[in-house]
C-alpha cells in the first residue's frame, strides 16, 4: 500500500527553490508563470518571487513565454495537457520525468504525498463519496462501517504492491538429498486477481511445470502458490501475471544454472466482460513457456497434456 508522506511549508520552499537554480542555470526567462488549478497555486507564488516573473491565472492568455506550474507528476495525465510548453513540477514520480522541464524532486513509486496547502482527505472519505456518486446512502445501517472494511480488504486483496510481504522463495541444491531430479515437476492450484482496466476480479486455475538442472536448485513446492498469489494481488492482466509468475521463480533458482525450462498456463474467468459489457462467459488461456517447454514439442505436449486432463469449470 502507499506510504503516506506529509509535506512541510520549509521542504516546499527548499524543493521550488531547486526548480528556480535550474531555470537560472538554464538561463530561460520566462514572461508569466501558470499555475495549474488547484495544485500549481504555491508552486507559482514561490516561484513567482524566486524569479521575478509575473502570474498568469487565465489559460487563455498563455504562450510559449509562459512555464506551467503544478504541486506534483504522478501519472503525468494532468501535465500532458500542456505538451509544447515548457514545465515545472515539485515533486515527481520517476516513471513521469520524461514529462516535465524542471522538477525540484524525485519521491518514490509508493509515496502518497499530503501538502499543507490542501485538505487532507481520507481514503474513507474518497470510498464515502463514491458510494453517494453511484446513488447510495453511505449513512444507512448496512454501509456504516463499509469504507474501512473496503480499506481492510484492499490491504489483503492488493498486498502484491507490498515488497514487504514478498515471499522467501525457498530453494535447495539439486542432489543434496541423494536424488538428482532432472524430469518435470507440475503444479496447479487457483488464483484470484484484479482486473487493471475496469477493477473487477478474474479467478481460475493455474499450472506450473519446470525442469530442474541437474547442476542447479530445486523449489520448495508450496512457495510456488506463495508466489503465484503474491503476484496476482495487484491489478494486473493475465498476460503480464503469467510472466510476472515465471520471471520471479526463475531468479530466485540463480542464473548459475538455471532449469532446463519452466513452463505457465492459467485459465480464467474475467467478471468484467462476464458480468458487464458483452456479458459473455469471460474464459481466457494465457500462458508463457520458456527453455525446453517453449523449444521441445515433446516437452511442451507432454505439459498439455496434463493441463487438458485436469478438471476445470
Amino acid at each position: 500500500m502507499n506510504n503516506k508522506v506529509k509535506i512541510t511549508y520549509d521542504c516546499y520552499k527548499v524543493v521550488i527553490a531547486e526548480i528556480a537554480r535550474q531555470i537560472k542555470k538554464k538561463e530561460r526567462c520566462y514572461k508569466s508563470i501558470y499555475p495549474i488549478p488547484r495544485g500549481g497555486y504555491f508552486t507559482a507564488i514561490e516561484l513567482s518571487r524566486l524569479l521575478n516573473t509575473p502570474i498568469e491565472c487565465d489559460k487563455a492568455n498563455i504562450d510559449h513565454t509562459t512555464l506551467v506550474v503544478d504541486d506534483i507528476c504522478d501519472s503525468g495525465k494532468t501535465i500532458k495537457e500542456f505538451d509544447g510548453y515548457d514545465t515545472a513540477v515539485a515533486f515527481v514520480k520517476e516513471r513521469s520525468l520524461n514529462k516535465v522541464s524542471f522538477f525540484g524532486r524525485i519521491v518514490p513509486e509508493n509515496d502518497w504525498l499530503v501538502f499543507p496547502d490542501e485538505h487532507e482527505t481520507t481514503v474513507e472519505e474518497n470510498i464515502t463519496r463514491i458510494l453517494e456518486y453511484i446513488g447510495e446512502d453511505p449513512t444507512r445501517e448496512g454501509l456504516v462501517g463499509t469504507p474501512d472494511r473496503i480499506i481492510r480488504m484492499w490491504g489483503e486483496i492488493f498486498r502484491g504492491y507490498d515488497k514487504g510481504q514478498k515471499p522467501k522463495i525457498t530453494t535447495f541444491d539439486n542432489g543434496k538429498d541423494g536424488i538428482t531430479y532432472d524430469n518435470m515437476v507440475v503444479d496447479e492450484g487457483d488464483f484470484y486477481s484484479m482486473c487493471e482496466h475496469h477493477m473487477m476480479p478474474f479467478f481460475g486455475k493455474y499450472w506450473f511445470a519446470y525442469i530442474p538442472n541437474p547442476k542447479g536448485r530445486i523449489l520448495g513446492i508450496s512457495k510456488i502458490g506463495r508466489v503465484v498469489d503474491y503476484c496476482a494481488a495487484r491489478m494486473q492482466i493475465q498476460e503480464r501475471l503469467v510472466h510476472d509468475i515465471v520471471d520471479m521463480l526463475a531468479k530466485a533458482l540463480g542464473d548459475g544454472n538455471p532449469p532446463l525450462g519452466m513452463a505457465l498456463v492459467m485459465r480464467g474467468e474475467h467478471l468484467c466482460k462476464t458480468m458487464r459489457g458483452v456479458k459473455k462467459k469471460g474464459k481466457m488461456m494465457s500462458s508463457y513457456l520458456v527453455g525446453a517447454f517453449k523449444e521441445d514439442a515433446q516437452v511442451r505436449n507432454e505439459f498439455m497434456q496434463l493441463v487438458n486432463k485436469s478438471n476445470y469449470e
